[in-house]
């Protein structure tokens, strides 16, 4: 903070250190949660990075990001080379993040199903009768490009429970990476372009299955987007299904599970305690509460892939304290988290699995 004033007040020029500085920060929101003074430090330094991007123009990382935000198609074929930019191994990451059944996590042959515009309106991933509704599903670029199975049991899960689910054809990035690097121009840009998207949508509900991309949804797009523009409401999965699965029946699972709470989920969303109650509603699943759930486990993005050591670094306490509650499992809703999580517990030679809370519901809707 005494930094950015610094800088603004003319007292100090913009310097490499000064960025470096500005990048390390991981948008936990941790300072945010302890000020008594309720200071928006996340805020503060956001608008700092943009103010540099502002007069010194986009680096080559915020170039190449979002030219890949842009355009779909290298995003694509970017997304392959995405364990290399995070530093982590295939073995240590998403591919370590177990699936639904508990195995090592499987890819599914395609993505989830990719849905697209026809003329009758958008294709539906089920045509069941005695629906309850539909509901559009915005999976994020870790998942949509990485993790597909958290956007697979997402899909699953919503059509068990009597939904209906489109992927809409064209979806970009929610922007969070852009915000990260500072270049709010872009990040507008691909605001706008997904606000425009959802307008169209005949749907109960816009859902994620990711913490980040929800956050962004809720904290960013009122201020992102043109005034009169309406910002589209997102909503986390978890509160989706929180008032939704009640009723319904699951089956027994036989597992300790520890929770992590992504920063993007608790803190900035305020879902800590409706991902314990939905995962409650799972017969035999016993929670087993880590020693401070809720501290960063270090992945921050663009953060991990700038500053790997630091990153790595902050993972050490997080998964010390997932080690400690000799737990089969480990659950969290970020798949930022998952990838990170599963790399650390890898180096440390734990065999401890990592999920997202969706793939724990959809083994206790379908097992069996």
């Amino acid at each position: 903070m005494a930094l950015v004033h610094a800088v603004l007040n003319g007292r100090l020029a913009v310097s490499g250190i000064y960025k470096e500085r500005l990048a390390t920060c991981t948008t936990c929101l941790a300072c945010e949660a302890a000020c008594p003074s309720n200071v928006p430090v996340t805020e503060i330094i956001q608008a700092a990075k943009e103010q540099v991007v502002a007069d010194s123009g986009r680096g080559i990382v915020s170039s190449l990001i979002a030219s890949m935000v842009k355009r779909p198609a290298l995003f694509r074929v970017a997304a392959r080379f995405a364990p290399v930019a995070l530093h982590y191994s295939r073995q240590g990451s998403g591919d370590r993040v177990q699936s639904s059944e508990g195995a090592p996590g499987r890819r599914e042959s395609s993505r989830f199903p990719r849905l697209k515009h026809s003329r009758a309106g958008f294709v539906k991933s089920s045509k069941k009768t005695g629906r309850r509704g539909s509901v559009a599903f915005f999976p994020g670029c870790a998942i949509e490009h990485v993790q597909h199975d958290i956007g697979a049991a997402t899909i699953r899960v919503l059509n068990t429970i009597g939904y209906d689910v489109i992927v809409p054809d064209d979806l970009k990035c929610c922007g969070r990476p852009l915000l990260s690097l500072g270049d709010r121009q872009a990040a507008q840009e691909v605001a706008a372009h997904n606000a425009a998207l959802f307008e169209t949508l005949e749907v109960e509900a816009i859902v994620t299955s990711c913490a980040s991309c929800g956050l962004t949804f809720k904290k960013d797009y009122p201020k992102l987007l043109q005034p009169g523009v309406k910002a589209p409401v997102v909503l986390d999965i978890h509160e989706f299904l929180a008032g939704r699965i009640a009723g319904i029946k699951l089956n027994l699972i036989s597992k300790s599970v520890t929770i992590h709470d992504p920063c993007h989920l608790g803190r900035g969303q305020g879902l800590s305690r409706t991902v314990r109650d939905l995962l409650r509603t799972i017969p035999g699943l016993t929670l087993a509460e880590m020693k401070d759930p809720d501290r960063c486990c270090g992945f921050g993005g663009v953060m991990r892939i700038t500053h790997r050591e630091l990153s790595d670094g902050i993972a050490v306490d997080k998964v010390n304290n997932i080690i400690a509650t000799r737990a089969a499992v480990v659950a969290t809703g970020c798949p930022g988290c998952c990838m990170q999580i599963a790399d650390a517990l890898k180096r440390h030679g734990s065999e401890i699995a990592v999920v997202h809370p969706v793939q724990l519901l959809e083994e206790a809707l379908i097992k069996g």
